[in-house]
C-alpha cells in the first residue's frame, strides 16, 4: 500500500499470472502518481528460465523513443537554437525530398507529427545497412503519396530527419546529444542509446517471438535487432536511432514519466520550457473518434509530436507504443490525474504490455469492469489474422494450372530501385530464393510470373508476392514488390541490372 492509499499488489499479481498465460517471459513495469513512484520493478524471468527481471533490467523501448526525440528538439528550442515552424531546409541546406514544394516548406513540427506526406518506406532502411547520411540522401528518391499536412502517415523516416536536424543544430551526434543533454540531466543514467552499449550490459531482457508465425503460443528466442551500418568501435549507432534507439528500465522510466508530468521540470530546474512541453502533447493531427480495439474506453485518437493523444474514460491520455525485434512497450500518462505508467515485455508484437498498462491505470482512477487481458488477447489474434489476410490479398488466390513464362535461370539476377537496396534473386538446385536487405527466403511459384516467399522475409510473414515482368524484347526485366499498405502508395519496381 502506497502513501496515496492505492494497493497495486493484486494488479501486479494478476500481471505476473497473465505473463505466464500469454507465454511471455518478462516485463518491466513502472507506475508513478503525484510525484511518487508506486511501483518500479521487473516481473518474470528476463532469460525465460532462471534470471529474474528487476528494477534495473534493460528493455529496448523502440518507438517510445520518439517522444524523447521531440523533447530533445524542444530543449534546443528552449535555448533559442531552432524554431519548430521554420522549414527544415533552413537548418539542413542540402535536404531534399522527392517533391520540391515539400522540401521547401516542411517544418520539424510536420515531421514530428507524421504529416509530411512520406509513407513508411520501411524497407528502404530496415536491414539495408545504409548509413544515416546515405538514408538522408535517398529521401529524394522516395516518392511521397500525399500532399503535406493532408494525411497522418506513421513513418520512421520522419524521425530520421528529426535526428539529422538535432545533429545539424547541436553539432553533436544524435545519440550523444540525447544522452548528455536529456537523459543524464533528468537522472536516466542506466539507459542506453547505442545498441552496442545495451548489448554489453549483463542485466538485460532477452528477445522472444512466437515459435509459430503470427500466433500467441510457445515463445522462441530470436536475435536482438541491429543494423549492419552500426560500428561500435567508431561509435556509429543505428541510422534511425531517433525513431527508436533507447533501452531503459523501470527505474529510469519513472524519472521520464515524472519529467513529463512536471512539464519539463527536473527537480527545481526548468530544463524545457513549459509551453514547449505542452506543444509536444497537443493535438496536431486528428485520426478519428473511435478507439478501435481500445474502445469505448479509449477514443478521440490524435497525434502530437512523438506522442499519441486520446480521451480515456473522459480524461486526457498521452501515450506511445514501441515494437522492435522481440520487445513490445507502451508509455502512458494522464496529466489531469498526475499518473504515469510504463510497461515493456520481451515478446514481439504482444499486446499484453497495453493490457497491463490499462489495468494499472484503471486501478489508479478507480474504474472497473474492463478485462483488458481478454480485450487485448482478442485484438492481438485479430491483428495477426488481419496481417495474413492483407498479405494474401497482395497476390490474390493462386490460379491453378498456370506456369511461369521463362526458364528459372532467366529470373535470377540483381534488381535495383532508387532509394532501396538491391533485390537478389538466386537459383540453386532448381529453386528460386530472394536475398533482400540481409534477409533471405525461398520462393515458390504462386501463379503466372508471380512467385511468393515461403518463410518470413524480415518483418514480412510468409507469402509476400514478387511479380516479375518482361520488357519489349521479351526478357525478364523487372520484379515488382508491394512493400507498404498506405493509400496511393505504388508497389516498388526493381529493374534488372545488366550482367
Amino acid at each position: 500500500m502506497s502513501s496515496t492509499g492505492i494497493d497495486l499488489e493484486s494488479v501486479i499479481s494478476t500481471a505476473r499470472e497473465q505473463l505466464r498465460l500469454w507465454n511471455v517471459a518478462a516485463a518491466s513495469v513502472t507506475v508513478v502518481k503525484d510525484n511518487e513512484v508506486l511501483f518500479a520493478d521487473g516481473l518474470g524471468m528476463r532469460d525465460g528460465e532462471s534470471l529474474p527481471a528487476d528494477r534495473d533490467t534493460l528493455f529496448p523501448i523502440a518507438s517510445c523513443t520518439k517522444a524523447f526525440t521531440a523533447t530533445a528538439l524542444a530543449l534546443l528550442a528552449t535555448e533559442g537554437k531552432l524554431d519548430f515552424d521554420c522549414p527544415v531546409r533552413e537548418y539542413i541546406p542540402d535536404f531534399r525530398l522527392n517533391d520540391a514544394y515539400a522540401t521547401d516548406h516542411l517544418t520539424i513540427r510536420d515531421f514530428l507529427s507524421h504529416r509530411s506526406g512520406l509513407p513508411r518506406h520501411e524497407f528502404a532502411w530496415y536491414g539495408t545497412g545504409f548509413t544515416r547520411p546515405e538514408l538522408m540522401k535517398h529521401l529524394k528518391d522516395l516518392p511521397l503519396n500525399a500532399p503535406i499536412r493532408y494525411r497522418w502517415q506513421y513513418s520512421n523516416f520522419n524521425y530520421l530527419i528529426a535526428g539529422a536536424l538535432i545533429e545539424a543544430v547541436s553539432g553533436m551526434p544524435f545519440e550523444e546529444f540525447l544522452d548528455s543533454r536529456l537523459l543524464k540531466p533528468i537522472g536516466m543514467t542506466s539507459s542506453k542509446v547505442y545498441n552496442s552499449d545495451f548489448l554489453a550490459v549483463e542485466n538485460k531482457a532477452l528477445p522472444y517471438d512466437c515459435a509459430e508465425e503470427y500466433t500467441l503460443g510457445e515463445s522462441v528466442r530470436i536475435p536482438y535487432y541491429s543494423s549492419p551500418a552500426e560500428d561500435a568501435e567508431g561509435r556509429v549507432g543505428d541510422p534511425t536511432a531517433a525513431a527508436g534507439c533507447i533501452a531503459s528500465n523501470a527505474g529510469d522510466m519513472a524519472r521520464w514519466l515524472m519529467f513529463n508530468l512536471n512539464r519539463g521540470k527536473n527537480g527545481e530546474e526548468q530544463l524545457v520550457r513549459e509551453d514547449l512541453m505542452d506543444l509536444i502533447s497537443t493535438v496536431h493531427m486528428f485520426l478519428g473518434e473511435g478507439g478501435g480495439a481500445f474502445g469505448p474506453e479509449r477514443s478521440s485518437e490524435s497525434y502530437g509530436l512523438g506522442w499519441s493523444i486520446y480521451q480515456y474514460r473522459g480524461r486526457k491520455m498521452v501515450e506511445h507504443g514501441g515494437n522492435i525485434n522481440g520487445f513490445t512497450s507502451t508509455t502512458a500518462w494522464l496529466p489531469g490525474e498526475n499518473i504515469g505508467v510504463f510497461v515493456s515485455v520481451n515478446r514481439n508484437v504482444c499486446m499484453i504490455a497495453d493490457a497491463i498498462a490499462h489495468s494499472v491505470i484503471d486501478a489508479l482512477i478507480g474504474e472497473t469492469g474492463t478485462d483488458w487481458y481478454a480485450k487485448m488477447l482478442k485484438y492481438n489474434k485479430d491483428m495477426y489474422e488481419n496481417v495474413k489476410a492483407v498479405l494474401k490479398s497482395f497476390g490474390g488466390e493462386p490460379v491453378p494450372g498456370t506456369t511461369y513464362s521463362h526458364p528459372l535461370e532467366d529470373y535470377a539476377g540483381e534488381y535495383e530501385a532508387p532509394g532501396y537496396r538491391r533485390v537478389l534473386i538466386l537459383l540453386a538446385e532448381g529453386e528460386l530464393s530472394v536475398d533482400f536487405n540481409h534477409f533471405f527466403a525461398p520462393l515458390g511459384h504462386h501463379h503466372y510470373d508471380i512467385f511468393a516467399t515461403r518463410g518470413p522475409l524480415g518483418e514480412f510473414p510468409s507469402g509476400l508476392p514478387l511479380e516479375f515482368g518482361t520488357g519489349t524484347t521479351g526478357k525478364i526485366e523487372t520484379v515488382t514488390i508491394r512493400l507498404g499498405t498506405e493509400k496511393d502508395l505504388a508497389p516498388i519496381v526493381f529493374r534488372k541490372k545488366e550482367a
